[in-house]
C-alpha cells in the first residue's frame, strides 16, 4: 500500500508518497508557491485559492506513475487563514492567509480595541489576527463577505473538495479550532459565542469526527480530512507522541507537545489533535522570516555600497558560518529580541538588541544574536509547562527548514533543551505526516500510533 501526503504551506507545496510497507518515500516533490495576490493594503496577506489548487494537480501529474498504486490521500494546510465558497463548492475571493492584519486594526467606535480584541470581548474567546473568524470579523462588518457565500474554510478543505469532486466542505477539529470560537470540550464551534459576535452560524462548515473522510476522488482513492500543518509536522516528525517535545521554525514557528487529555496553560494554545488527543503549543510570530529580514538587511547593505549581487542560498551559507564563529568566539553574545513583527498577544510590541560593544558589533554576531532570539523566545514557551509535564519529556524532535537547512539553530536548541535532537528522516515533515494519518484515518493501521510505528522504519 501506498499513501500520499500533500502539505499547502504558506511559501511552498509539496507532495509525499510513502510506502506503509516498508515506510520508505518512493516520491517528492515541492514546488514554490507562488499564488500570492498584490494588494495596496500594506496589512493584507491574500492568495489565490485556484492557483494552489493548479499546483497540487501538477504535482499529482509529476509523479503519475506512483500516484496510480496511491491507495489514500491525507492533507494538511497552513493553519488559521480561510475563503469564502459558493453554493456549488468554488472559491469567491482569495485565501486570506494566517499573516492577514487586518484583525490589529482598529475598529470604529470601539473605543481603541482593534477587530481581534472586539471579537474577545464579545465572545469570551482570545483571538489574533490572522485566525478565520477574526479575518470574516472584519469583513462582515466592512462589507467585506460575498453575497453568494455559502460557506468558508480552510485551503486544505478547499483543495479536498477538488480532488473529491464536494459541493461543501467539512472540516478536522485541528483546522475548525485554528478558525477561533471553537469549544475544545464539544470539539465544535461555540454556537452562543457565534452568535453574542453577530455572526451566521449557517456559514460555518461541518466539523467531522476525528479519522473522518472527506471524500473519493474519480478513480477511488479516499481522501482524508485535511489536518492543521502544526499536528502534521508534529506527525511526521516526532518517534513518538508522548514525551517529545517538537520545534518547528519554519516561516513561522511553534513549539508542540502533546497531552492525551486536556489541558489549560496560561500562554500556552490547546489544540486538537487528529485521532484524540491534544496538542499544547506555544506560537511566536517570530521565525524564519526574522532571520529572512536579517538577510535583507546585509543585501541592503551590500546594495547601498554597489557590491555585486548574491544569491539567497550563498547568503544563508554564509549568514550561518559567520553566526558558528562568532558562537565560537570569546566576545560577549548579543540578546536579540525577535518580536519584529508583535506577538499574538500584543502586535505592537517590537524587536530589540542589548549588550553591543565594539567587540561583538560584527555581522556573525549580529547572525547568532537573531538566531538565538528566535530560539529562546521559542524555547519561553516550554517554561511554561507545569513540571508534572516538562517532566516527562525525554526527547526533543525538530522540523522545518529553518532548521533543517541551519545547523547553527540545530546547535542553539541543543543547548538551549539540554536534550538530544531529534530530525526526522522526511524532508517534507508536514507532508509526510499527513500520508501517515490518512493510512490511519482510513483503516490501513489500527490507530495512529501503530501508523507512525511502521512508516518510520
Amino acid at each position: 500500500m501506498k499513501f500520499a501526503g500533500i502539505d499547502i504551506g504558506t511559501t511552498s507545496i509539496g507532495l509525499v508518497i510513502v510506502s506503509a510497507e516498508h515506510g520508505e518515500t518512493v516520491s517528492v516533490d515541492t514546488q514554490p508557491n507562488d499564488a500570492v495576490l498584490q494588494s495596496a493594503r500594506s496589512w493584507e496577506r491574500i492568495q489565490d485559492p485556484e492557483r494552489i489548487v493548479e499546483i497540487v494537480r501538477g504535482l499529482i501529474a509529476s509523479c503519475a506513475r506512483d500516484w496510480a498504486e496511491v491507495s489514500a490521500i491525507g492533507i494538511s494546510c497552513q493553519m488559521h487563514g480561510m475563503l469564502y465558497v459558493d453554493a456549488d463548492g468554488r472559491s469567491i475571493g482569495p485565501l486570506y492567509t494566517w499573516q492577514d492584519g487586518r484583525g490589529d486594526l482598529p475598529q470604529p467606535h470601539g473605543e481603541g480595541a482593534t477587530y481581534a480584541e472586539r471579537l474577545s470581548q464579545l465572545t469570551g474567546y482570545a483571538v489574533s489576527s490572522g485566525y478565520g473568524l477574526v479575518t470574516h470579523h472584519y469583513n462582515r462588518l466592512t462589507g467585506g463577505v460575498p453575497d453568494n457565500a455559502a460557506s468558508m474554510c480552510t485551503v486544505g478543505d478547499y483543495v479536498a473538495m477538488k480532488l473529491t469532486g464536494a459541493t461543501a466542505p467539512v472540516m478536522d477539529a485541528s483546522n475548525a479550532a485554528s478558525f477561533g470560537l471553537f469549544s475544545n470540550g464539544e470539539r465544535a464551534f461555540d454556537a452562543a459565542a457565534i452568535r453574542r459576535a453577530g455572526m451566521a452560524y449557517s456559514l460555518l462548515p461541518r466539523v467531522i469526527e476525528a479519522g473522518g473522510i472527506a471524500g473519493l476522488t474519480s478513480d477511488g482513492k479516499r481522501v482524508a480530512c485535511a489536518i492543521g500543518d502544526n499536528q502534521a509536522s508534529f506527525i511526521g516528525a516526532v518517534p513518538q507522541l508522548k514525551g517529545t517535545l517538537l520545534a518547528n521554525i519554519g516561516t513561522g514557528s511553534q513549539l508542540s507537545l502533546f497531552a492525551e487529555q486536556y489541558e489549560e496553560i496560561p500562554g500556552l494554545e490547546t489544540r486538537p489533535f487528529p485521532g484524540g488527543g491534544f496538542l499544547l503549543v506555544g506560537a511566536p510570530l517570530s521565525g524564519g522570516k526574522s532571520y529572512a529580514l536579517l538577510a535583507h538587511f546585509f543585501r541592503a547593505v551590500r546594495g547601498s555600497f554597489g557590491d555585486a549581487k548574491i544569491d539567497e542560498a550563498e547568503m544563508y551559507e554564509r549568514m550561518n558560518a559567520m553566526a558558528e564563529q562568532a558562537l565560537d568566539g570569546e566576545q560577549a553574545q548579543l540578546r536579540f529580541g525577535t518580536q519584529f513583527y508583535g506577538t499574538r498577544q500584543d502586535p505592537l510590541v517590537l524587536g530589540s538588541v542589548a549588550g553591543l560593544s565594539p567587540d561583538n558589533f560584527t555581522p556573525g554576531h549580529f547572525a547568532a544574536g537573531v538566531l538565538a532570539g528566535i530560539v529562546d523566545e521559542l524555547i519561553g514557551f516550554a517554561q511554561l509547562l507545569p513540571d508534572r509535564l516538562l517532566g516527562a519529556v525525554t526527547s526533543a524532535a525538530g522540523s522545518g527548514n529553518g532548521i533543517r537547512r541551519n545547523p547553527v539553530m540545530q546547535r542553539l536548541l541543543r543547548e538551549r533543551l539540554q536534550l538530544p535532537l531529534h530530525l526526522a528522516e522526511a524532508k517534507e515533515e508536514a507532508a509526510f505526516g499527513a500520508a501517515v494519518y490518512a493510512a490511519a484515518a482510513t483503516g490501513a493501521f489500527p490507530d495512529l500510533d501503530a501508523a507512525m510505528v511502521a512508516m518510520k522504519r
